[in-house]
C-alpha cells in the first residue's frame, strides 16, 4: 500500500463509486491492447485507435467521480485550445484485467486512481464494501503516450448531424448481415440509409425516414454517399448496447462521427465517441431487399 509520503507526492487522485459502467466502457473499447490516457481539469479521456482507420474516446467527466484532485502541468502553448493535460499510454487488457477483480455479487465496490506524474505507473485501488470491507491495490506501468490523429470536426464542414434513440439503433445494426464486409450509408435531407455489402455481393437495404420514431433530430443539408468497413460499426456496437442515445455526424470527406450517450446511475454520464473514416465513394447500386422504418 501506498505510504503517507507517497501519497503527497500524487499528481492525480480520483474515486469512482460503483464504477461497474466504467469496467463496462473500458471493455467496449478494448480492441487493442494499448490506449493513451489524458488527465484534464474536466475529467479523464482514454483514447483507443487502430490502423488511423477507426478511433474511439472515453469521455470520463469530472462530475462523475465524487472526488477529483489533479495538479497540471504549466502549458507552454498559448494556443492550445484543449487546456494542458497529462498524458501518458497504458495497457487496457492489464488494466481491465484488475477492475474485474471486485465486480460482480451483491456487494457495492469503489475505484480509486492515483498517478505520480510522468513515468510513474498508474495506481488502482479497489475497495469492496460489505461486512469484510475488502481493499486491494494493483500498479500498473505506463508508458509514452501513443500519436493519435485529430479527428475532431469543423463545423462548417458538416453536412448532417442526426440523433438516435441508441437502443433502437443497436437493434437495428443486430439485424444487419454479420457476415457483410461493408456498410454504405447515404444520408439525404429525406431519410438515412443503411447498405449492407457482402462477399457474394447480397445486399439488404434499410431506410429511416427524417419522420421516424427512432430519431431524436434529423438535420442533412446535403446528400451523401460513403462506404465503411462493417468491423468497425461492431466495435461500436459494443458501446451502443450501454448507450441511450448516439449523436451521428458526417463531413465533406466522408469521416464518420458517432458519439454515444451513456446515464450512470449517480445522474452524471459518460460519452464514447468514435471516429470511422470511410473506404471510398459507394456507387449507386440498387438493394435487393429494402426495408423502411
Amino acid at each position: 500500500m501506498l505510504t503517507q509520503s507517497q501519497f503527497s507526492q500524487i499528481q492525480f487522485q480520483a474515486v469512482l463509486n460503483h464504477y461497474g459502467t466504467f469496467y463496462s466502457i473500458m471493455k467496449a473499447i478494448h480492441f487493442v491492447d494499448n490506449v493513451t490516457v489524458q488527465l484534464t481539469s474536466d475529467g479523464v479521456k482514454i483514447i483507443a485507435e487502430e490502423a488511423k482507420s477507426v478511433q474511439a474516446t472515453a469521455y470520463i467527466m469530472k462530475n462523475c467521480f465524487s472526488e477529483y484532485k489533479l495538479i497540471l502541468p504549466r502549458s507552454t502553448d498559448d494556443d492550445d485550445e484543449d487546456g494542458p493535460c497529462t498524458s501518458f499510454g497504458l495497457n487496457l487488457k492489464v488494466f481491465t484485467d484488475c477492475l474485474s477483480m471486485f465486480l460482480g455479487g451483491d456487494y457495492d465496490s469503489s475505484l480509486k486512481l492515483l498517478h505520480k506524474g510522468e513515468g510513474a505507473p498508474l495506481i488502482v485501488v479497489l475497495e469492496q464494501h460489505g461486512e469484510d470491507d475488502l481493499v486491494t491495490e494493483c500498479s500498473v506501468k505506463t508508458m509514452e503516450p501513443l500519436e493519435v490523429l485529430d479527428f475532431d470536426f469543423e463545423d462548417a464542414h458538416v453536412f448532417s448531424r442526426v440523433n438516435i434513440k441508441a437502443p433502437d439503433f443497436f437493434a437495428l445494426l443486430s439485424d444487419l448481415d454479420r457476415f457483410c464486409e461493408e456498410i454504405e450509408i447515404n444520408l439525404s435531407p429525406n431519410n438515412f440509409r443503411l447498405i449492407t455489402l457482402g462477399e457474394l455481393h447480397n445486399e439488404s437495404n434499410f431506410e429511416i425516414t427524417n419522420s421516424s420514431d427512432m430519431l431524436i433530430s434529423f438535420n442533412c443539408t446535403a446528400t451523401s454517399t460513403n462506404r465503411y468497413k462493417a468491423a468497425h460499426f461492431r466495435l461500436v456496437m459494443k458501446t451502443l448496447a450501454l448507450g441511450s442515445k448516439i449523436a451521428l455526424r458526417t463531413n465533406k470527406d466522408g469521416l464518420l462521427g458517432m458519439q454515444v450517450l451513456i446515464e450512470t446511475g449517480d445522474n452524471a454520464q459518460m460519452f464514447v465517441e468514435y471516429f470511422i473514416m470511410p473506404l471510398c465513394e459507394g456507387d449507386e447500386t440498387m438493394a435487393e431487399e429494402d426495408t423502411v422504418i
